[in-house]
């Protein structure tokens, strides 16, 4: 145990009209105290959130069951349909997610405006390319 430990908070806004929500996380994101990003993570993909960014751009500390809650928020977001993207611009948050081969897995972005513009991308790809009334 590190002893004090930065309890994170987490910051949830919807941005625009068409269902995208960003999660920011601020503090230290770890095994002490993971709890409450899992659960506003949750709670955003539980809710009408057609994407989710998850913008830990103010993290400190980013341990291994932060990625854990991430690669599981990853999976939510699958079975409801929602598109995901993080932001790891830090090399604090970055290098963990790098070293264990979860970047493509969890569509890391630097930024949050790169990580907004690719899901919009995405979820528009997929809702102009989904079902066809006219297929044969």
């Amino acid at each position: 145990m590190r002893g004090d430990v930065d309890q994170p908070t987490v910051t949830v806004r919807e941005v625009g009209d068409d269902g995208v929500v960003v999660a920011a996380v601020h503090g230290d994101f770890d095994v002490d105290n993971f709890r409450e990003v899992r659960e506003a993570l949750f709670t955003c993909l539980n809710g009408r959130a057609s994407a989710l960014v998850v913008d830990l751009a103010d993290v400190g500390f980013f341990g291994s069951m932060g990625i854990a809650v991430l690669v599981e928020a990853r999976q939510r977001a699958d079975v409801v349909g929602a598109e995901f993207a993080v932001v790891a611009g830090r090399r604090t948050v970055a290098r963990p997610i790098r070293v264990t081969d979860t970047e493509d897995l969890l569509r890391v972005h630097r930024t949050c405006d790169e990580a907004l513009a690719a899901v919009r991308e995405r979820f528009g790809r997929t809702t102009d390319s989904g079902f066809s009334w006219w297929s044969s």
